[in-house]
């Protein structure tokens, strides 16, 4: 898949962008604190969030990158979090403290800008590209951008292979815009923008597929119609997948 600015990280659930002549990698959906809530459950994966951090380093230095950009919902709690999910935050951000980071706020990051040394925003702009978490319409100056890169969908895709096997894979969506339902909610937007949702980036979270998606929409600018359902799907190892309805 080839879009102007953006190169997709092969194998990853992450993006990186090219605006105002700075790459940055973006990345969405980390639930830091997720594996404390599994392991309430008799799950124990202690190292989850470690690894994440190692995950990201290496894509940094695979792409000589030193900034990023990440699209919330960075904490798993939605309120105030225990401290064991504090302390891991806290550790996370310090691996990571070589790097210049934006952050935009989710819908589970109540109070993180409290617990971290990072300005959190509702949503940025950095050149033709407008970054924000999805659980949220953008405004106006957003819908006149040429991208509008979203996460909190937690996009995946349902595979069925020949020999009856079937399996959820995480996935990108690429949406156009519906002219006729987008003038209802805005004066001007460009006809040409795309929605690109991501994956999660958290090993942890697979998604909700597609097909159940489409019943339900997280993203408003979905739900509300503004984007097409008819979507590019594809999943991280950038092959386009055919969805049937």
């Amino acid at each position: 898949m080839v879009y102007r600015g953006i190169k997709f990280v092969y194998d990853e659930p992450a993006m990186v962008v090219n605006a105002d002549n700075e790459e940055y990698l973006v990345i969405g959906d980390l639930h830091i604190g997720m594996e404390l809530e599994l392991s309430k459950k008799g799950v124990h994966l202690f190292s989850a969030t470690e690894n994440m951090g190692k995950r990201i380093i290496k894509i940094m230095n695979d792409f000589s990158l030193t900034k990023m950009i990440m699209l919330g919902d960075i904490k798993n709690s939605i309120l105030y979090p225990e401290f064991s999910e504090i302390r891991l935050l806290k550790e996370f951000f310090d691996a990571l403290s070589k790097f210049e980071i934006k952050i935009v706020a989710g819908n589970h990051d109540a109070h993180l800008a409290e617990l971290i040394d990072h300005e959190v925003v509702k949503e940025l702009v950095v050149g033709n590209f407008g970054f924000l978490h999805g659980n949220r319409k953008p405004d106006q100056s957003i819908m006149m951008l040429d991208y509008i890169i979203s996460a909190h969908d937690h996009l995946a895709v349902r595979i069925k292979e020949k020999n009856g096997a079937i399996y959820e894979q995480k996935a990108w969506g690429i949406y156009s815009i519906n002219k006729r339902m987008a003038k209802s909610s805005y004066d001007k937007f460009n006809e040409k923008i795309k929605l690109v949702s991501m994956p999660a980036f958290n090993d942890l979270i697979i998604g909700t597929t597609i097909e159940k998606l489409s019943a339900s929409r997280m993203n408003p600018l979905l739900n509300s119609k503004i984007f097409s359902k008819n979507a590019e799907i594809y999943n991280t190892l950038g092959q386009r997948v055919s969805l049937r309805r």
